[in-house]
């Protein structure tokens, strides 16, 4: 990983999406450079062990870069079992998660060389998972898997038009993921299950630009087509129903700058046109549908430069977002998918100032202060019912607001601190008067992070903490799932320019925590690393 960039507020067009709280932009090491091998191995509690390898370098006219991760665990941590009586303290015991083991394995493939004065890239990510589903509730299965294949393939061709003043991008793409779930006993899922779903999209996209002064315009096209597959292995030997969806996308956006280039305002406008033919294959008699509809986006964007290293920012924009097919039909047990759900809309609005520090062995690197206030009706949000299965339902209205900040620094060479701080309020505004009000499900109004490391060069230490307020999994804020605070401590100690010996200790306090969907997670548990930097520039 390179780099991560946070884009807030409305989705840039150039993403190909809409959603309610922005992107997240993860930049993947290039390839190519000079030839570079490292491994990593890494063993821990629970039996859980992780090896990884990464080559990369040029031959010829071509960058490459191969990455292999294996991952493995028992994930037979200890945890405190209710029994089903959460008031009841005195038929609490200890017990062993069972059936919650994993596998996993990833290749990564990536490619690059120069045509001319454009350059292509091609890349491909596999992943295979093996794992088991551990059950729901205080209810632990012992037989219940989840099966995962999931591929996706790119290829970029980009390049600069009219001497350096206009360009091009072109991008062809694939994904498919087959997901296995198998139930014989009927310990998670309603009844016996062996079901098999295959999801498939292949699409394009083109985009080019032109710089006209101080404008820089941006328009952009493109085709997707998807495909959901279900088949009951159960069931009689019949061709599958299948659901599919045909989305065309066109769309543009302009970008001028001012102010000695200070100020930067941008505008962008979207289009998506999809025709889906659905069969919900759950009914007794499969039933087929077809439904066109338009989804309209738009987003307002400024920036400017305040002096000093700070910057103001502010975004607004409206979006609106079809239920994918996973929401619709996926099936998973304890997690199903609900085909009444039609798509949801809303508007951003959120503002701040961002300071960005000189480099500097001493001082204040980063420091970020942002509100939102958005408003969404139809709200896809997965909401857990009284057997503990989470499926996905649209909430009428919902408001949510919020500040977050996050700050980084480093105080004489060697300290290093950075954290952030959010606070929210999510509120469920729909008219039925049991939810009125209440929280949404799966909003903790409170999180905190912070890390602080010291580096002497010849070792390096760090404690990090995470808490989270208490939230709810239900629209009646029934389902509470308690507050949760995690400490982490860890140490890295390089023996040579090759070889770096790293430990952690997860869960510092032991503390009986649970994740978003109110399962339980692990308590203190140690884990141990060795990292191989095997670099050949230097041969």
């Amino acid at each position: 990983m390179e780099s991560i960039d946070v884009y807030r507020g409305a989705v840039p067009g150039r993403f190909g999406g809409n959603s309610l709280g922005g992107v997240v932009h993860v930049r993947t090491r290039p390839p190519g450079g000079d030839p570079q091998v490292r491994l990593r191995s890494q063993a821990g509690a629970f039996g859980t062990r992780q090896l990884s390898a990464s080559v990369a370098g040029r031959r010829h006219d071509w960058d490459g870069l191969v990455v292999v991760d294996y991952s493995r665990s028992d994930n037979d941590f200890r945890f405190l079992d209710d029994n089903g009586t959460e008031y009841n303290t005195g038929d609490d015991e200890w017990a062993k998660r069972r059936n919650s083991d994993f596998g996993a394995v990833r290749l990564l493939l990536r490619s690059a060389r120069h045509l001319g004065a454009s350059r292509l890239q091609l890349s491909h990510t596999q992943d295979i998972s093996h794992r088991g589903l551990p059950g729901i509730g205080n209810y632990q299965s012992l037989q219940t898997r989840l099966d995962t294949r999931r591929g996706i393939s790119e290829a970029n061709l980009f390049g600069p038009l009219s001497q350096g003043r206009a360009g091009y991008r072109l991008k062809l793409f694939r994904s498919a993921e087959r997901v296995e779930y198998k139930d014989l006993l009927g310990e998670v899922g309603i009844g016996t299950q062996h079901d098999r779903n295959t999801t498939t999209v292949i699409g394009s996209r083109l985009e080019g630009n032109a710089l006209v002064g101080p404008l820089l315009a941006t328009a952009f096209g493109g085709a997707r087509h998807e495909r959901f597959s279900p088949e009951d292995l159960l069931g009689p030997l019949a061709a599958p129903a299948s659901s599919r969806r045909i989305g065309l996308t066109a769309g543009g956006e302009a970008e001028i700058t001012g102010l000695a280039g200070r100020l930067v305002a941008n505008a962008g406008l979207q289009v998506e046109r999809l025709n889906d033919d659905v069969v919900d294959a759950e009914d007794t008699k499969p039933t087929a549908s077809h439904l066109t509809r338009t989804v309209w986006s738009s987003r307002l964007g400024l920036s400017i430069d305040l002096g000093g290293g700070w910057t103001g920012q502010a975004h607004a924009g409206r979006y609106g977002r079809p239920p994918g097919f996973f929401e619709l039909f996926g099936d998973r047990g304890a997690v199903m998918g609900n085909a009444d759900l039609v798509k949801e809309t809303g508007r951003n609005l959120d503002g701040g100032v961002v300071y960005h520090g000189v480099p500097a062995p001493s001082g204040v690197q980063l420091a970020e202060v942002v509100f939102y206030d958005n408003e969404v009706d139809d709200l896809i949000r997965f909401i857990q019912n009284s057997q503990r299965v989470s499926r996905p339902h649209n909430i009428g209205r919902a408001r949510l607001r919020g500040i977050e900040t996050r700050a980084r620094g480093v105080i004489g060479r060697h300290l290093h601190l950075e954290g952030s701080y959010a606070v929210q309020s999510a509120e469920n505004r729909s008219p039925f008067s049991f939810e009125h009000g209440n929280d949404l499900p799966g909003a903790p109004r409170r999180q905190l992070r912070g890390r602080v490391g010291v580096d002497a060069g010849h070792a390096a230490l760090h404690y990090e903490m995470s808490h989270e307020s208490r939230h709810f999994l239900d629209r009646a804020n029934l389902q509470p799932v308690p507050a949760r605070t995690v400490h982490t401590l860890g140490a890295r100690l390089p023996v040579n320019d090759t070889v770096t010996v790293a430990a952690e200790i997860r869960n510092l306090t032991d503390n009986q925590v649970a994740d978003l969907w109110g399962y339980p997670l692990p308590g203190r548990a140690a884990f141990l690393a060795i990292d191989l930097d095997l670099s050949l520039s230097g041969n």
